[in-house]
């Protein structure tokens, strides 16, 4: 049975050290397994570690070896002797030098990025570029066989411009994220304050080496791991290493030898001292400081690849089976009407070709793109456009607490006073309409007031920062300049919120405190009226500190003193509220000290155990008057005296407590509901303690039970019956470990992390940055796709883990942003699922137009089945193909990337991976059997037509376009219907016959083919509707000619595209009639009109028309003949999706599937 284990120390080693174990007993038992082999004659083959593997191993293994570090705990003297350093007057220069040359630069390595040529190179490389690279080899090879169609090379070089036009601005936009990306580098802090030679001297941080003596100051970066010789009240902020927010104390003495991250002689490369400030050694630089070897974990894990990306592969593979498959049909067909090997090989190439849908790798990375600019306009700035859709298929969002869910700001949430326990409001909001939760005028509350904000030292900033003092060459402001800009600084202040002051002096609790009560009362007014007394030299104070926890300032007799006390000096106490507790006698109660009673103690600790069991980090406040006769104006108060204050810490009046959190961010419990909402799983995996996770987690509805497996635990249940009552769990870092540890020779399914996985709300907590790999990796063993947030070195090796890492762009370390896919700009939580929403409106909006763009891939196939099988002239011209893939195609289907999304797609659950793809064969047989059917129709009605209204009737062109019956007439030849010969001088001259008719060029456009085919008899020509119209291309009459052959080329084209026209309309929606979605997408409506006009210039603009195989139609031939497959394309969808709504309706909360939804719903 696995106990929860509450956390006494650090489990950030714990974590590292336990893979290292396991690996190191796998390849133990293997050697034995091996061995014995050996013994019975057998040969064994060693077990092959998957790629890559091994480098990641000894990542594991250098990022723990700080576990074995001495010098937290060894002598000075022996440290000194190591680092053959002075600790009074440092290295030498000369030393320093030859050290820099051994340790090198003190700056983490950076991962070796990709040339920007490679990268270039990758982009128009890509599984769906190749495939149009082959598509571009194949045209040249065809017109390689036969050179008297420059059709081929004109689709070629088009198809290579598609490609490198769309390589060149996925390239534009990627490059674009990596400079943004690089705008937020901040490796170390550029300077540092060093001892050399004995003498203090400013330097870069990254010439510092081990030995060297440095200083840190309040607000600065910690410039290497430093062991701490001498402290003044020194802080740090370790969030960015282990995730901890709460400021922990440095001071020169070692207070744990085990564990060197949680000792207060260390602090490392890369955290912030917070306040106060030390002097220390230099321990280890660069690479070899504890962040820089967690760094490395993160860069030596493999970059999978993305949903999108498995899944374009995956449609890249659907299309080339399908289009290899109808080549080789093709030529096998070709031989079975006895073409030549030629002839075949021609036919088959141009099949394939026809299946390659060459504009739609630039419509899916347009689309990308302007998705990615979207989800940049809500805080989300993607560096690789493929997770765009990634974020939109997680089904599990790993997210860190600290800045993300909450603002990473200590706020007054709660105050108990006079007894009552009052959530409040800052008073800054009180013309909001929020209750403020307190009367500012009540005694008590004033005295809290006064007690808070003199007890204090955090103040506010009115200073600009140092880079504003400066231009932008770093040269120093003249003074007027400099004055100029502290005015409109300050200026600047007073109209934002006092929650956005810059502050400095105090932790987080003191700041928090000022920012809360500066509305109610100017704190720097009071202090300046009510300064701490000085007697003597020595000021009237007693500092914080871990030992005593609490905080004494005494002040002077004040003008609100009451009559009783108007000359008694006033001293206040802050701390922690047990021990103000034992030292106080009274309680204030409504302005009055009243002595404490039983009851009084109940409702202390009601209000205590309360405000705690809420994770919040409690203060109490107290005070007493210094009588005086007992305390005259002469007399001195020490503090320091070596027996102890000479003035009373007992006997004190009770005040009344705050209760301070970092609060959830606003938006947050609402995103956290809409996530769940559409079945995504939030999991919080903090550094934080357990018991502030998990009130957090209940805050913003990640934990949404009353009760927790770990309450029924508290409440004495045994750990294996409690976790079946609950579906919510909060483990203990130390906990993953251990079981990971203990489990590790079962199958994952059976092992505790897989079961504790299972559950719908879960919090892991005190979590090392091993554990949070191996949380990412455990959800991914279960077919999870996940998202993982963070902002530290500490969470780095699982952002890049993760199949989408996500880093923060304010309190983001370089190395978390470095490993992640997607920058969260403003740090917020709720960012992240609006992204979701945008991922899945990208992945139904892909669909879309891969439904839309192969529908009239279809129409561009058939034409040369129907060639291949029944020998008519070729109904679509390889130019005329190329114009509607990359012409008429491209602006609506880009348009498509526009579509709101559809009401439900924040309430559907997360797409299976395994078996919701981009390409389904739902989506097939819609696109290709059904509306592709549909369309192809409507350009072989307007073929048919022209070439009828021309004079063909549909049975003269069954097999017209090779027959080999005729001679070519004379140039001089009259049509005579009554003659045999039907006047072709010819006939007999075996110099004419079975001459094939050029439909190419213009050079049989004169001749009549009623003279050329004299078998065929009257009946099997139409009487001309327009006899005598003139072609203005080839200046001769399209009647009987090849030139209406052109004209029916073109009419199939603008019939296919009026087709497109009511595809665009009904591919908006999957399920909802078009009337619901109406035409409310600007885009689209522009590309109809575009589509048009580009149709139009097609047909119309003379030699635009002559170069593109254009034709100036009749007005009745201009898409009229195509209407009617256009009315039943949109009567057959909105037909298909009545019924399939009354089956989604019907078999509503079943789980079944109507035929139709089945087949069609893609």
């Amino acid at each position: 049975m696995l106990e929860p284990i509450r956390r006494t120390s650090s489990s950030f080693i714990i974590g590292l050290q336990q893979i290292k174990h396991q690996i190191e007993i796998k390849e133990h038992a293997e050697r034995l397994a091996e061995e014995e082999s050996k013994k019975h004659g057998a040969t064994k083959k060693s077990v092959a570690k998957p790629k890559g593997r091994d480098k990641q191993d000894d990542a594991i293994k250098s990022s723990e070896a700080f576990r074995d570090m001495i010098e937290h705990k060894i002598s000075l003297d022996e440290l000194a002797r190591n680092l053959e350093t002075d600790f009074d007057r440092g290295l030498s220069d000369e030393k320093a030098h030859n050290k820099l040359k051994v340790f090198g630069e003190n700056k983490l390595t950076e991962k070796a990025g990709l040339p920007w040529y490679l990268h270039f190179i990758k982009c128009l490389t890509g599984f769906f570029s190749l495939m149009l690279w082959a598509g571009a080899i194949l045209c040249f090879i065809t017109y390689g066989i036969d050179q008297t169609d420059p059709s081929n090379v004109y689709l070629a070089i088009a198809i290579v411009v598609v490609v490198v036009i769309t390589g060149t601005f996925g390239f534009y936009q990627e490059e674009k994220s990596a400079a943004i990306m690089a705008g937020f580098k901040n490796m170390i802090p550029p300077k540092c304050s060093v001892i050399r030679d004995g003498n203090a001297r400013e330097m870069e941080s990254s010439k510092l080496v081990p030995g060297d003596i440095v200083f840190v100051k309040e607000g600065k970066k910690i410039p290497a791991d430093i062991r701490i010789l001498s402290s003044n009240n020194m802080k740090v902020d370790n969030s960015s290493l282990t995730g901890e927010s709460d400021p922990l104390p440095r001071t020169e003495k070692c207070t744990n030898e085990k564990n060197p991250l949680e000792t207060e002689n260390m602090a490392f490369f890369g955290t912030m001292c917070s306040t106060g400030e030390a002097k220390g050694v230099v321990i280890n630089t660069g690479d070899k400081t504890v962040m820089g070897r967690i760094a490395n974990l993160a860069f030596t894990t493999k970059n999978e690849q993305t949903t999108l990306g498995r899944e374009i592969d995956f449609f890249v593979k659907v299309i080339t089976i399908i289009s290899v498959t109808m080549g080789i049909i093709f030529f096998a067909l070709g031989f079975s009407f006895g073409f030549t090997i030629t002839v075949n090989v021609i036919n088959a190439i141009g099949c394939i070709i026809a299946n390659v849908p060459e504009g739609l790798l630039g419509e899916v990375t347009v689309a990308l793109a302007l998705t990615a600019k979207r989800m940049a306009e809500k805080n989300v700035l993607v560096k690789n456009l493929e997770c765009v859709e990634t974020l939109g298929s997680v089904t599990c969002v790993c997210s860190d607490k600290t800045g993300t869910l909450t603002e990473n700001k200590m706020r007054v949430v709660s105050i108990w006073y006079d007894s009552k326990i009052r959530d409040v409001n800052n008073y800054e909001e009180k013309n909001t309409g929020v209750t403020l939760g307190y009367n500012i005028e009540e005694p008590t509350f004033e005295m809290l007031l006064r007690c808070a904000i003199l007890n204090s030292k955090a103040q506010f900033s009115t200073e600009p920062p140092e880079d504003l003092l400066s231009d932008k060459h770093g040269n120093r402001l003249s003074e007027n300049e400099i004055a100029e800009v502290k005015e409109k600084f300050k200026s600047g202040l007073a109209a934002k919120s006092i929650q956005t002051w810059p502050t400095f002096g105090g932790d987080a609790s003191e700041i928090a405190l000022i920012k809360f009560f500066h509305p109610i009362k100017n704190i720097t007014d009071m202090r300046q009226t009510y300064p701490i007394l000085i007697r003597g030299g020595i000021k009237g104070e007693i500092p914080f500190t871990s030992a005593n926890k609490y905080a004494v300032t005494i002040h002077e007799p004040t003008d609100w003193n009451p009559e009783d006390h108007k000359k008694d000096c006033i001293l206040f106490m802050k701390g922690a509220p047990e021990q103000l507790w034992e030292r106080c006698s009274t309680i204030l109660s409504e302005g009055n000290a009243i002595p404490i009673t039983e009851e009084k103690r109940i409702q202390f600790a009601t209000a205590n155990k309360c405000f705690g069991g809420k994770g919040q980090r409690v203060l109490g406040f107290a005070y007493t008057w210094l009588d005086h006769n007992e305390y005259p104006k002469d007399y001195v108060f020490e503090p320091n005296k070596k027996e102890g204050p000479n003035f009373p810490l007992r006997g004190l009046t009770f005040i009344g407590l705050t209760a301070l959190m970092d609060p959830p961010r606003k938006g947050v419990k609402e995103a956290v509901i809409s996530a769940h909402d559409a079945g995504v799983k939030v999991i919080m995996v903090t550094g934080d303690q357990p018991l502030t996770a998990a009130a957090i987690a209940r805050q913003v509805q990640i934990i949404t039970v009353d009760k927790t497996v770990n309450d029924y635990v508290e409440e004495g249940l045994d750990w294996e019956k409690a976790i079946d009552l609950s579906d919510a769990i909060v483990i203990h870092g130390d906990m993953l470990t251990k079981a990971h540890t203990e489990d590790s020779d079962l199958p994952f399914r059976e092992q505790r992390i897989a079961k504790w996985l299972s559950k719908k709300e879960i919090v892991f907590a005190r979590t090392s940055p091993a554990q949070k790999y191996m949380i990412v990796d455990a959800n991914q063993q279960l077919k999870q796709i996940v998202a993982v947030t963070g902002d530290g070195v500490n969470d780095s090796p699982a952002i890049k883990k993760a199949d989408i890492g996500i880093a923060m762009g304010i309190v983001g370390s370089d190395a978390a942003k470095d490993a992640a896919d997607m920058l969260l700009i403003d740090d917020n939580f709720a960012s992240i699922i609006q992204g979701v929403e945008q991922g899945r409106v990208i992945f139904d909006n892909l669909k879309r137009t891969i439904a839309y763009v192969l529908a009239s891939n279809m129409a561009e196939i058939i034409p040369y089945l129907i060639t291949v099988i029944f020998q008519l002239p070729l109904p679509l011209s390889t130019v005329l193909m190329l114009a509607i893939s990359v012409g008429t195609d491209v602006i609506p289907a880009v348009g498509l990337a526009y579509e709101e999304s559809e009401l439900d797609i924040m309430k559907r659950k997360p797409r299976d991976a395994e078996k919701d793809h981009l390409m389904s064969y739902q989506l097939l047989f819609f696109a290709y059997m059904q509306t592709g059917e549909i369309i192809t129709m409507g350009g072989m009605l307007a073929y048919f037509t022209i070439f009828y209204d021309f004079g063909f009737k549909p049975q003269v062109l069954w097999f017209f376009y090779v027959a080999q019956s005729g001679y070519k007439p004379g140039k001089d030849d009259v049509y005579d219907p009554d003659l045999n010969s039907k006047g072709n001088s010819h006939i007999g001259d075996s110099n004419y016959e079975n001459e094939a008719v050029d439909f190419i060029t213009n050079g049989d456009a004169h001749l009549d083919l009623r003279i050329w085919f004299h078998n065929y008899g009257k009946d099997n020509w139409s009487d001309c509707k327009y006899p005598g119209w003139t072609s203005p291309i080839s200046n001769h009459e399209i009647c009987y000619t090849t030139e209406a052959f052109k004209y029916a080329q073109c009419g199939y084209f603008v019939g296919v595209v009026c087709c497109q026209y009511a595809n665009i309309m009904i591919v908006r929606t999957r399920e909802k009639s078009i009337i619901d979605r109406g035409f409310t997408n600007w885009f689209v409506n522009f590309a109809l009109c575009f589509e048009t006009l580009f149709t139009l210039i097609i047909c119309y603009v003379p030699g635009l028309n002559s170069a593109l195989g254009g034709r100036p139609l009749l007005t009745l031939h201009y898409g009229f003949p195509a209407v009617p497959a256009f009315i039943l394309l949109v009567c057959y969808d909105e037909c298909r999706k009545f019924l399939m709504r009354i089956e989604m309706a019907k078999n509503k909360g079943s789980g079944k599937k109507g035929w139709i939804e089945a087949n069609t719903f893609y």
